[in-house]
């Protein structure tokens, strides 16, 4: 690979050793490449035939409709058949203190000791 090496004044200088003065710039030429086969590749747009630019243009306008119309056919607000029914009173509470308060009250008094341990 070679480097090219410029002052501070652009004028192209060559080293006495491996060490590049203050202030100057090294370039280095690159190789970048794509990760496509350098044979395959044909810049420009790939032109359509006819059937396949009519089939595109039916599909964007079914899509189109579909969208547009979708509000006329909502869809159904049934549940699925065999689904569980949603539950309409919340459970009845528990008597004393539930497991989630408990496990709370100990994660707190945990982390109170917690320095003790450190």
């Amino acid at each position: 690979m070679k480097s090219e090496v410029f002052d501070r004044d652009g004028k192209r200088i060559t080293l006495a050793g491996n060490v590049v003065p203050d202030g100057a710039t090294v370039r280095v030429a690159q190789m970048i490449m794509d990760a496509a086969p350098a044979g395959l590749h044909r810049p420009g747009s790939l032109p359509l035939a006819d059937v396949d630019r009519d089939a595109r243009q039916a599909a964007y306008e079914d899509r189109k409709r579909s969208l547009s119309d979708r509000w006329r056919h909502p869809a159904p607000a049934q549940p699925p058949a065999g689904a569980k029914a949603p539950q309409t009173t919340p459970p009845a509470p528990v008597a004393g203190v539930s497991d989630a308060e408990a496990r709370y009250a100990e994660r707190c008094a945990a982390v109170e000791q917690a320095w003790r341990r450190a």
